[in-house]
């Protein structure tokens, strides 16, 4: 067993950015851990421009951008090991599959920084042939910045989310055409005016609220794919799909080692302090809710050192959480618990699953307390304000949409 002040699961932008400024900070007995054999996190395949302005001042490639967070932090002596997966969580106790087994730490404060992960083909339940050749974004990146090749010549983007414009400029500096990037829903899920741009400078068309209904082809070789709308059907010949977006966290450890696993963001309940409803344990970055950037998660990680810090300093302070349920019309919110001893002008920041024209409601024990009309796209943070009227431990907190 090995015992350790602050670990910290997760070595991309949030785990990185939080273990620099706790070393700042003067701990130094922080142990990094991460399942990839790189650490830098997502950014690290990430070919294109647009990282490290905010950080660091910089227009940084997404490689260069991991490398420099790496570097910082082993400047500063931070232990980062590699090749470490999180299997389980028994009790404190974390518990790795390494190259040499398992290996079990206890730590006096855990971070969980695990990040998220795009949905694949499976869970959206598309018809048609397998294919090594049906990948999603991340895969995508990681074939042309990480292996220099290209996995196919022609191919399609499901999805219109930031991360599926990401794919398709991934996929033009491969020399990969892209036929078509097709959206089910009736509007991108991302800024309206990416649409336009890429129809009129990049000539790829933009297909809204299409139904996929297959992936075609022989031999786990993809030939087209067949979409639909208002009952006519197109097919569109290529040789690769992508499936880009849909972020979810990386949870599944944490569903089967938290009793109060929060479904409605696939994550544990956390407080605006990060902490969950085991005090020694905090969760930050993408982990909460699905993805955001990494300059986001890079000052989460930062902002969350702080409160590592008070609690470490107040172990005997009691937290004093309360739960904030949502329903399942809202794609992500946080914080998921009031927490009393961190009095916020926020009571909590959340995103709608689809464009929504209507109203939020707050109740606190089934009483109204609040309410605020939207006119919401997906990727809109909503604040809703923590208002003046009282909270205390046992009281019960909904939030509710009205369309």
């Amino acid at each position: 067993m090995n015992k350790i002040q602050i670990a910290i699961v997760g070595a991309g932008p949030a785990g990185l950015s939080l273990a620099i400024e706790l070393s700042n900070m003067g701990y130094e007995d922080i142990v990094v851990f991460d399942r990839e054999d790189e650490a830098g996190g997502t950014p690290r395949h990430c070919g294109h421009l647009g990282f490290g302005i905010f950080e660091f001042y910089r227009l940084l490639s997404g490689p260069d951008y991991a490398k420099k967070l790496v570097s910082i932090a082993k400047d500063k002596n931070i232990d980062i090991k590699l090749t470490h997966t999180l299997v389980d969580i028994e009790k404190n106790t974390l518990v790795f599959s390494t190259n040499d087994g398992i290996q079990k730490y206890v730590a006096k404060k855990t971070v969980l920084a695990l990040g998220a992960r795009e949905t694949p083909r499976p869970p959206r339940f598309i018809s048609g042939i397998r294919s090594p050749n049906i990948i999603t974004t991340g895969a995508l990146q990681r074939f042309i910045y990480m292996h220099d090749t290209a996995p196919f010549k022609n191919a399609v983007i499901i999805g219109s989310e930031v991360v599926s414009f990401s794919a398709l400029m991934s996929a033009k500096h491969a020399g990969i055409k892209i036929k078509a990037l097709i959206e089910e829903e009736k509007n991108i899920n991302s800024f309206s005016i990416l649409k336009p741009l890429s129809e009129l400078f990049l000539r790829i068309p933009v297909k809204v609220g299409y139904e996929i209904k297959s992936i075609n082809g022989e031999n786990k070789q993809v030939q087209s794919v067949t979409i639909s709308k208002d009952g006519i059907d197109e097919t569109i010949e290529c040789d690769g799909v992508i499936f880009s977006g849909k972020f979810t966290p990386e949870s599944s450890v944490l569903k089967k080692s938290f009793k109060d696993f929060n479904y409605v963001n696939n994550s544990v309940f956390v407080s605006s302090a990060f902490q969950t409803t085991n005090k020694n344990f905090f969760a930050v970055g993408n982990v909460l809710r699905g993805a955001l950037t990494a300059f986001k998660c890079y000052f989460e990680g930062k902002k969350l050192a702080k409160y590592i810090d008070d609690s470490l300093k107040h172990e005997k302070l009691r937290p004093l959480h309360v739960k904030i349920a949502c329903d399942d019309t809202i794609q992500w919110y946080y914080p998921s618990m009031v927490d009393l001893n961190y009095p916020s002008k926020t009571l909590t920041t959340l995103r709608v699953k689809k464009k929504t024209i209507g109203k939020i409601i707050v109740s606190v024990n089934n009483i109204d307390v609040y309410e605020k009309q939207i006119n919401a796209k997906t990727y809109t943070n909503i604040k809703i304000p923590r208002g003046n009227y009282p909270v205390s431990k046992n009281d019960t907190i909904k939030i509710r949409l009205e369309n």
